[in-house]
């Protein structure tokens, strides 16, 4: 069946799949498949892999739930040592910094006395500080390479692992001092060495915690002039201003401890240090209760000219007033000592750590060339070198790059060292020095095609024949496996199906290649050549979609069948919700009575309104690219382009609609509400999506913010639900549990609730003022008059006033007229005037296109001809056709301006 599907040859099951769903889970399944992938399939992988039976290990990327290890640790606080061996239960997740997984402890074995607090049967947090994702690992070797001139420390120096981990104890203590707690600071019980992935790691305590709830806030205002040490329990982001407190106050008690670089970990305003906060799930409703400092690995190094956020930019200037050009995780042991002193008698049983840490952070830093800060000791002293060649020959050893005997041959001979760095250094440099060729010749400069084809053979071939030789020269069992490539047919046909094998379980991982394939490419190996070429892509996603026919069925089902069978199956909507649900559940979005409380009240007819409204909203998401993409080629086709400026002119349309503020798939939705209003003759269970549904992204969660009134919980957990859906799009700072996360929902819900408790506020204020419907003719006439007053001063140049000359008046006219209509409508409800300020951009479009027309006649015309009444006719009704619909648009806008933009009226004590 595969390969049929793989010749573009579709089963008749497929056409079955576009009006039922992908075969495994649904309407959602082509997205969760990209995410998700079977066990079982990389089971099978592996048992294949290891049934080649091959001289070197199995290349791993991260371990599957299930998995035993075994490792020899070292307690952090005493330093005892032992050896324990852990189940893996999940994978969590990962980042620059490393890969996290929960684990079971099933053994442990500890002569020398308690390690931590260690029980076997317990449940752990297990960091291995290399990233999962190989291209992640690069970019972060990458930047500290440059930043200190050696690999990334924390992966591979033992006692820069140790040293992190000796911090993150004292910060312990510390914060016992100063939040009543050590909780409040998770605690690291061992360090280990990972040899299988290559890395050093660490076995900590495992929190069930959350990164935030999604609060409802219609005081924004009163929330962004909060400051640190206000209180905080007459607020309503209680839980938000309490993180932000316990982050600011993390990041001043490691100032005065001397680790002014791990604070960045708990900088806010670095906008993605949030999820190293968590609130434990067991500390009851108390916003400040339970918060936690779980991560004080950095990831990234903060270059000088490389800031990553907006407050890097800051603390790149703090760090160079210390000295220091580049951040990572440097303290200042003197700092410390002082601030251990002024508290003796807190730190009086972690002496020897104290003292180990003095050892490991001096050890750490100087075997780094770093030439920022050990450039003098470079030059000046001699054994600073031999420190540097240390760490280097240890880092080898703990990645792997040299096995045992190697790496202690590489120990006792400083020469060897050398030579092995330099044939570790120079594939590196030689493929940069490649890219640079081709990129001048790409910039034309004078370079031949020779030199050309120089660079691209030292690009292309340095990096793999530099593995390839540094293979040979560190490890026996790699020199045992070429060997056997280069002699044994069989054997290369073994390894072949073993690489093959290796990089389908990436693409599986990935959501490249889905069950059905990854098992294709298991049985038929030859598959891999096909995949080879759309491996290269960037976005899993392209890779995917260019030869998989049954995901492009999913897709096509998702964008186009999908919202139909929501619109009229009533069982499929509460399944939608019902998904939506357990996702926020698991994601702890809500609380498991809260998740019990909606679906109980599923069946409501209330509930079940909106979702049916929700699915027409989902039914309008393509609208607008669609209209764009036909809009763009009725263009090109009147206008004559070729196909490349034809494709340029489908961007510009489709960009077009995803900024302008009303699209057609939002007139559609408005629309839509505006006809339930009208059928039902109900506005009030409308008053707020009647109006938000007419304006792009905020429109989507007019029906989430409607249902506040009724169902205030289902109402937060929707529109969280949709805020972090839309974030994820975003580089980086779109992480879950970001501050964009945040913002998201506050812009498109919490903005939203303080909009409408403003206009109650200020619909009470006005209660006393009569309706004035005349506003709209004098603002209208203003609008003219302002419109006539700058097209008459082209007419005074001589020039004809054309649209293309007064397209700034035509938007920013009808926006102060619809502005000045809402503000002297006097006591009129919201709604009424904007739909009087809508009436008088009418009126001003019609004043302005006779004005425009008038004023074209009189630069145009010959004064000794007759007036053709019907020509100015004509021209009158083409002009205002167009101008009385984006003026009555533009004033529409001023008007929610006006409304929205208001200052902060001031309550009664009712209110």
């Amino acid at each position: 069946m595969e390969r049929f599907a793989l010749a573009g040859v579709w089963p008749r099951r497929y056409y079955f799949v576009l009006f039922t769903g992908p075969h495994r889970g649904g309407a959602d399944d082509y997205r969760t498949m990209a995410k998700d992938y079977s066990l079982q399939v990389v089971n099978e992988l592996t048992d294949a892999i290891a049934q080649a039976d091959l001289e070197r290990p199995e290349r791993l990327q991260r371990y599957e739930p299930g998995r035993e290890l075994s490792y020899d640790i070292a307690g952090v606080a005493p330093a005892h040592n032992g050896r324990m061996t852990v189940r893996v239960e999940r994978f969590v997740g990962g980042g620059f910094a490393g890969q996290v997984y929960r684990v079971e402890l099933l053994e442990l074995d500890a002569p020398d006395g308690p390690i931590g607090h260690l029980k076997v049967g317990e449940r752990y947090a297990m960091k291995i500080l290399i990233p999962p994702s190989s291209s992640a690992e690069r970019f972060r070797n990458l930047l500290y390479a440059v930043g200190f001139q050696s690999p990334f420390s924390l992966q591979c120096n033992r006692t820069a692992a140790r040293s992190g981990a000796l911090w993150q104890t004292l910060i312990r203590r510390a914060a016992k001092m100063r939040f009543g707690t050590e909780e409040a600071v998770t605690e690291i019980h061992a360090t280990f060495v990972d040899s299988a992935l290559g890395s050093c790691g660490e076995i900590s305590e495992w929190i069930d915690g959350r990164v935030w709830r999604f609060e409802v806030d219609d005081h924004l205002a009163r929330r962004r002039s909060w400051k640190r040490g206000d209180p905080i329990d007459d607020q309503a982001s209680r839980e938000y201003l309490a993180k932000k407190q316990f982050m600011g106050d993390v990041v001043d008690l490691l100032h005065e401890m001397g680790a002014p670089e791990l604070a960045r970990q708990y900088e806010w305003w670095t906008c993605k240090s949030q999820p190293n906060c968590l609130k434990r799930l067991d500390a009851g409703d108390d916003p400040a209760a339970g918060l936690t400092a779980v991560d004080f690995r950095a990831g990234l190094a903060l270059l000088p000219l490389l800031p990553m956020s907006p407050r890097d930019v800051v603390l790149i200037g703090q760090g160079l007033c210390r000295g220091s050009l580049v951040q990572f995780d440097r303290g200042n042991l003197k700092k410390l000592g002082t601030f251990i002193a002024d508290h003796r008698d807190n730190f009086a049983d972690l002496t020897e750590a104290v003292e180990e840490l003095k050892v490991t952070e001096k050890l750490y830093h100087d075997g780094q060339i770093d030439l920022t800060h050990n450039l003098p000791k470079l030059l000046t002293r001699p054994k600073q070198w031999g420190t540097v060649f240390d760490a280097a020959v240890e880092s080898w050893g703990v990645r792997n790059i040299t096995d045992q005997r190697t790496t202690e041959s590489l120990r006792r001979s400083r020469f060897g060292t050398f030579v092995f760095g330099l044939f570790k250094f120079l594939p590196g440099a030689s493929a940069i020095a490649g890219l640079l060729v081709l990129l001048m010749c790409l910039f034309r400069w004078q370079i031949t095609s020779t030199e050309g084809l120089v660079g691209a053979g030292l690009l292309l071939v340095a990096p793999p024949v530099g593995r390839f030789l540094v293979g040979l020269i560190g490890r026996a069992d790699l020199r045992r496996h070429y060997g056997s490539v280069l002699t044994c047919p069989f054997y290369l046909l073994r390894a072949f199906r073993a690489h093959i094998y290796e990089r389908t379980i990436e693409w599986h991982r990935d959501g490249r290649v889905d069950e059905r394939y990854a098992r294709g490419l298991l049985r038929h190996p030859w598959l891999f050549l096909f995949h080879l070429p759309f491996s290269l892509l960037p976005v899993p996603f392209l890779h995917r979609l260019l030869t998989d026919p049954l995901y492009i069925l999913g897709v096509f089902q998702y964008i186009a069948i999908r919202p139909l069978r929501l619109l009229f199956n009533a069982q499929l909507r509460e399944n939608w919700l019902r998904q939506m649900l357990e996702e926020g559940r698991r994601k702890h979005m809500i609380t498991d009575d809260e998740a019990t409380e909606i679906e109980a009240h599923i069946a409501d007819p209330f509930i079940q309104k909106y979702i049916k409204s929700l699915a027409v909203h989902v039914c309008t998401l393509p609208i607008s690219q669609v209209v764009a993409l036909i809009a763009a080629v009725i263009y090109s086709v009147n206008r004559g382009l070729n196909f490349g400026e034809s494709m340029a002119m489908v961007g510009v349309f489709i960009a077009a609609v995803q900024v302008v503020p009303i699209s057609p798939g939002s007139l559609v939705r408005g629309l839509y509400v505006l006809y339930l209003v009208i059928r039902n003759r109900d506005f009030k269970s409308y008053n707020i999506a009647v109006f938000l549904g007419f304006f792009k992204y905020v429109g989507y969660l007019a029906f989430p913010i409607q249902m506040a009134y009724r169902y205030p919980t289902l109402s937060r957990f929707m529109a969280g639900h949709w805020a972090t859906g839309a974030v994820k799009i975003i580089p980086v700072f779109g992480e879950h549990g970001a501050l964009a996360e945040h913002a998201v929902f506050d812009l498109f819900f919490n903005y939203s609730m303080t909009l409408r408790r403003r206009i109650r506020a200020r619909a009470e204020r006005r209660g006393n003022q009569g309706s004035r419907y005349w506003a709209a003719l004098p603002a209208a006439i203003i609008a003219a008059a302002v419109y006539s007053a700058i097209a008459w001063l082209y007419v005074d140049q001589g020039r004809a006033p054309t649209q293309k000359t007064l397209w700034y008046a035509t938007i920013l006219v009808p926006l102060f007229g619809g502005w000045l209509t809402a503000r002297w409508a006097g006591g009129m409800a919201t709604g009424r005037r904007i739909v009087l300020a809508t009436i008088g951009g009418l009126l001003a479009g019609a004043m302005q296109a006779g004005a425009h027309t008038y004023f074209l006649h009189l630069v145009q015309s010959d004064p000794a001809q007759a007036v053709n009444t019907a020509e100015l006719l004509g021209a009158f009704g083409r002009g205002a056709a167009w101008r009385m619909f984006s003026f009555a648009i533009f004033a529409t806008l001023g008007a929610i301006i006006a409304e929205t933009f208001a200052p902060e009226p001031r309550l009664s004590p009712a209110a």
